[in-house]
C-alpha cells in the first residue's frame, strides 16, 4: 500500500504548506479509491489504485473539453492544474516517439491492414503500454498509422 501511504503523507503536507487545490485534489482522490475499496469489498493494491487515479485524470479531461467548448477557459485551467496534480501519482508516462514506435510495432505484429482490425489492436496496445499510455492517445496513434499505411498501399497500387 506505499501510493496509499504516499497519498496521506502529501495530503498532510499539503494541509500544512495551505495547498488547498493539492490538498481537494487528493481528498477527492482518496474518496474515490475508498469507494472503489468498497465497491471491491477489500483494499485496493496499487494496480487497482492507478486505475481509479487514471479514470479520475480521464474524467478531468473529459471536463476540460466541455468547458473550452463552452468558452471557459478559467475553469479548463482549474481542471489542468488538478490532471497535473493527479500525473504524480502515475507511473511515467511513454514519450510520443516511444508511442509511435510501439503503435508501428504492434501494427506490424498483428498484420493490422485497416480500421476494422481496431478491436484487435488496441487491446494489444492497452497491454503493450502498461498504463504508461492514456488510451485516447493510443487510439488516435493507431488511427494515424493505420490511415498513413492504408493510404501508402493505395498509391503504391
Amino acid at each position: 500500500m506505499v501510493l496509499a501511504e504516499r497519498l496521506n503523507q502529501d495530503m498532510q503536507a499539503a494541509m500544512r504548506s495551505g495547498d488547498t487545490r493539492r490538498r481537494d485534489v487528493i481528498r477527492y482522490l482518496r474518496a474515490a479509491i475508498k469507494n472503489a475499496a468498497i465497491e471491491k469489498r477489500g483494499e485496493l493494491d496499487d494496480t487497482e489504485i492507478d486505475e481509479v487515479i487514471r479514470f479520475q485524470v480521464k474524467q478531468r479531461r473529459d471536463s476540460i473539453d466541455l468547458f473550452r467548448s463552452g468558452g471557459r477557459e478559467e475553469l479548463a485551467a482549474e481542471e489542468e492544474q488538478q490532471v497535473a496534480i493527479l500525473l504524480d501519482y502515475l507511473p511515467a508516462q511513454l514519450g510520443h516517439d516511444e508511442l509511435v514506435e510501439l503503435v508501428r510495432q504492434k501494427v506490424d505484429e498483428l498484420n493490422v491492414q485497416s480500421a476494422k482490425d481496431m478491436s484487435r489492436l488496441m487491446p494489444a496496445l492497452i497491454e503493450a503500454a502498461g498504463g504508461r499510455a492514456e488510451g485516447r492517445t493510443l487510439s488516435q496513434l493507431a488511427k494515424d498509422e493505420v490511415a498513413r499505411r492504408a493510404s501508402a498501399a493505395t498509391t503504391s497500387d
